[in-house]
């Protein structure tokens, strides 16, 4: 599978995942969600050095989030 294939692949599945946490994330042990964080941060990391080496051989590109990530406020259900 190509890299780009892969990435869109990744994006969709992705999708899924977060209505599965949306709906029932609260069955996930710690571990599993710590593991998911780690994994994460560890793309985006992984995702933000390749834009930054795009971005310096390109002039023209901009990057979406105008070179910071993305601000995400953590979800915190309230009791019912």
């Amino acid at each position: 599978m190509d890299i780009q294939r892969a990435v869109k692949a990744f994006i969709a599945d992705g999708k899924d995942l977060y209505h599965r946490l949306r709906s029932s994330g609260e069955r996930l042990s710690d571990l599993d969600l710590v593991a998911l964080r780690e994994q994460l941060y560890i793309l985006d990391t992984e995702a933000g050095h390749l834009q930054e080496l795009k971005d310096s051989r390109s002039d023209g590109a901009e990057f979406i989030f105008s070179n910071r990530p993305p601000v995400v406020q953590p979800f915190s259900r309230k009791a019912a």
